[in-house]
């Protein structure tokens, strides 16, 4: 048997009069499922589904099995489907693998039928995110709130998470809420940003902006790769592009910060004075024991405030 892998958002042209095809489903942790096959001829045993000639457009969706509203956290979807001919030279296709956690269904794929051809396009996600459990957790609780894995292609933003060295952020801000932050932003960023560009910066200007492999490398930031620099903040940013959104670390709003004319939310451990009009989360040990037990209840209001601040409202 031929195979082919396809990636997030890729389609396959499937020539023919007819169409016969057999899914294998698979979910992590040995759970259950149901699943979701419209407009067209479907019989399920057990993980095996087989499904005939689609007479619409068809989304293939995969949802928890009985007990369970939401998929776990961490949760991984494993889809393979067997194309059947009459001839025997089928064809494997091969799935990406989807994580799946906070989300109370999957769209895997998408079958749309035409004169003597079918096209199957999978699912356009960004979950393939290797992202912890803490951070999964954050990005489950998000997906909770928002019931989606991930925004649209032309709708994720571009970043640059900027880091305050100052002083008074390495005495206001104890290693454990700096994780917590870094775990925060990571698994937020994750469905807000996906693939986009995230740049990391620092308060000052003595240090370069460079350019992060993902979300995930967010989360292996510590507080001893941002040593204490400046009393103040000397970062010029003017020079940082408007359309790239601000994520700021700090222990309180920076006048700089409040200045910016772009989209800036602030991650600190104090709630600011005057917040100016800026969204905010605060890192007290309430929050931060949310992210660490991942309790996807306290983590959602705030995970949907950061959310709707990067994205402004766009869902």
């Amino acid at each position: 048997m031929n195979s082919i892998r396809l990636n997030a958002g890729q389609s396959f042209e499937i020539e023919g009069d007819s169409f016969t095809g057999r899914l294998h489903i698979e979910l992590s942790g040995k759970l259950d499922f149901e699943v979701s096959t419209p407009h067209m001829e479907s019989h399920r045993r057990g993980k095996q589904v087989a499904i005939r000639n689609p007479q619409d457009i068809s989304e293939i969706s995969v949802a928890p099995g009985y007990g369970h509203s939401y998929f776990p956290t961490g949760t991984k979807l494993f889809v393979t489907l067997d194309l059947l001919s009459e001839d025997d030279e089928n064809v494997r296709v091969d799935f990406p693998t989807f994580e799946v956690g906070g989300l109370r269904s999957f769209p895997v794929a998408v079958l749309h039928p035409a004169e003597g051809r079918v096209r199957l396009t999978v699912a356009e996600t960004t979950s393939d995110t290797m992202l912890d459990e803490y951070s999964a957790g954050v990005r489950s609780a998000l997906r909770r709130s928002i019931e989606r894995d991930s925004l649209p292609e032309g709708r994720r933003r571009d970043v640059v998470l900027l880091v305050d060295v100052s002083s008074s952020m390495h005495l206001n801000t104890s290693p454990r809420a700096f994780e917590a932050m870094c775990m925060f932003a990571a698994g937020v960023l994750s469905t807000s940003s996906g693939d986009r560009e995230i740049r990391l910066a620092t308060s000052s200007s003595a240090t370069s902006v460079e350019v992060l492999s993902g979300p995930e490398a967010i989360r292996q930031l510590t507080p001893g790769d941002f040593p204490a620099k400046e009393v103040g903040w000397s970062r010029d940013l003017g020079a940082l592009d408007e359309e790239h959104a601000l994520v700021v670390l700090s222990d309180d709003l920076p006048a700089e910060v409040a200045g910016w004319r772009g989209v800036v939310h602030l991650l600190t451990t104090r709630r600011p004075v005057d917040s100016r009009g800026i969204s905010f989360t605060v890192f007290d040990e309430t929050l931060i024991n949310a992210v660490m037990e991942q309790n996807a209840v306290a983590l959602a209001v705030e995970t949907r405030t950061m959310f709707d601040t990067l994205t402004q409202g766009e869902k």
